[in-house]
């Protein structure tokens, strides 16, 4: 039996802690600086007509031909397609954690002399994964120069004295100033025709501070209320606390060479096992917006799952080297595992995250109510070794393990969301599923073996353990402390 109690944090490429910076927009958004979403009114404003025959850069330009300082823009530079304005940012996430306490029960019988019956029953007293996200928004380039090209023009309209009257200097007929104040009126009042106020004075970052709209706020029906970006990541991915049975692992060992240490035939032993990973752990359930907590957040979004939920295949190769020097055993362990994956079927978790939508209808109809996952194949390897302190009583432990998996497939009604989950592509930068990690181990055994030494009738062993993370790429890099008891029973 294994107590153990883990506290991780989340480590990206480069030793960024955390999640690393996430795009995000909301489609549609950026249609809402368009006059009555017509993709066309931000679109060649010189070619407006100011009366019945005169376009606004010919009114411009006959005032610029007479004015000897003051040049006015003529409306003329285009800034923007017939595409919807980029209006977004990026989500930060500096901090991921997931604490947990974690009792682990193992039962090992011996079913000949060289096969061995394992299995693992882990359960959680409590996990609790946290996050702390940000936003930093970004303006489009395009967006930027035409607030400058337009804030700078406006202010030439108020140095001629527009909206009032223009300053006496300028030579001009009644007819052109009276055009030149419709064109003010036009462009550089809130209620103009063709006002560009709506993106020069408004603000530019929208995310974080005033996203309007019925349709991008989850938590209203009108289109007055505003939230912002952290209100959304608050309620799609607050912090979760679950407890309960993680997945089930059993499989066989073979003996195939040399002898156990407690033989004492040979100086080495090497095994081959099989085993399974079966997924007894409670997954995420299906989205249903009636299942709701006290906060009326659906209750899908609080869930976190303990377990990988696939059923994996494992195939390991395993040994152990032994020499005594001066009464003191000296033990060197090697182990080396391959971890096969099966595809397995999930319950889409809604959010906005990777399909920049807040209705929930919309992102079930963009990837399906279900979608199926292949956590990629996993490679393990281990070397320990370990020395008496005390011959037959204390035994120290020192340790590597090395961990490689590759990168998961997805597979949804979407194929852009597919690769977006799956990361190692500029879809989603510096986000990637293949996990990279090198662990180091010590331990402290008591042992209770000998039975020309023992204390009390029951054979066992003691351990205290402690695994801390060298190198974490793309995973959760944990330092963790174990308490473990074995204990021997023969049946026959």
């Amino acid at each position: 039996m294994v107590k153990e109690a883990a506290s991780a944090n989340w480590n990206s490429a480069g030793g960024k802690k955390g999640l690393p910076d996430e795009y995000f927009t909301l489609d549609g958004y950026g249609l809402k600086y368009y006059e009555q979403l017509n993709l066309d009114s931000l679109i060649s404003l010189n070619e407006h007509l100011v009366n019945t025959d005169d376009r606004v850069d010919d009114i411009i330009q006959t005032f610029n031909d007479i004015s000897e300082d003051i040049q006015l823009y003529d409306f003329n530079r285009s800034f923007f397609n017939r595409d919807s304005l980029n209006v977004g940012g990026f989500i930060t996430n500096t901090k991921r954690s997931l604490q947990s306490q974690l009792t682990k029960i193992r039962f090992e019988y011996g079913i000949t002399e060289r096969v061995t019956l394992t299995l693992g029953i882990p359960n959680y007293a409590s996990a609790t994964q946290e996050n702390q996200w940000g936003w930093e928004g970004t303006i489009d380039d395009s967006l930027n120069a035409f607030i400058k090209y337009h804030t700078e023009n406006k202010q030439k309209f108020n140095d001629l004295g527009i909206p009032e009257d223009l300053s006496n200097s300028y030579d001009i007929s009644e007819d052109l100033k009276s055009e030149l104040n419709k064109i003010y009126e036009i462009f550089y009042t809130a209620d103009g025709r063709k006002s560009v106020l709506r993106l020069v004075e408004n603000e530019i970052d929208p995310f974080k501070s005033s996203i309007t709209g019925a349709q991008f706020n989850p938590f209203s029906n009108s289109d007055n209320d505003t939230t912002n970006i952290d209100s959304l990541m608050i309620f799609y991915h607050p912090n979760r606390s679950t407890s309960g049975l993680g997945d089930i692992r059993w499989g066989l060992n073979f003996h195939l060479l040399g002898s156990p240490v407690w033989a004492g035939e040979s100086l080495f032993s090497i095994y081959g096992g099989i085993g399974m990973t079966i997924p007894t752990a409670t997954l995420i359930s299906k989205f249903n917006p009636d299942k709701v907590d006290g906060t009326g957040r659906p209750k899908q979004f609080s869930e976190l799952q303990l377990g990988n939920g696939v059923t994996a295949l494992h195939f390991s190769l395993f040994g152990e080297l032994y020499k005594t020097i001066q009464s003191r055993e000296l033990k060197i362990n090697w182990a080396t595992e391959l971890k096969i994956n099966r595809e397995a079927k999930f319950w889409q978790r809604v959010t906005p995250r990777g399909t920049y939508s807040v209705q929930h209808d919309s992102i079930l109809s963009q990837i399906g109510e279900v979608y199926r996952f292949r956590r990629g194949d996993e490679f393990f390897g281990s070397l320990v070794g370990s020395l008496e302190l005390i011959p037959r009583k204390l035994r120290i432990s020192v340790g590597q393990t090395w961990y490689l998996k590759i990168r998961d497939s997805y597979y949804s009604k979407n194929e852009r969301w597919n690769e977006w989950m799956a990361g190692g592509t500029d879809l989603r930068k510096n986000y990637d599923t293949q996990s990279v990690m090198i662990i180091q181990d010590i331990a402290l055994i008591l042992q209770n073996t000998d039975p020309m030494n023992q204390f009390g009738s029951t054979p066992f062993e003691v351990e205290l353990s402690a695994t801390v993370p060298v190198l974490t790429k793309h995973a959760w890099s944990a330092i963790k402390v174990r308490l473990s008891f074995v204990t021997y029973f023969q049946l026959w």
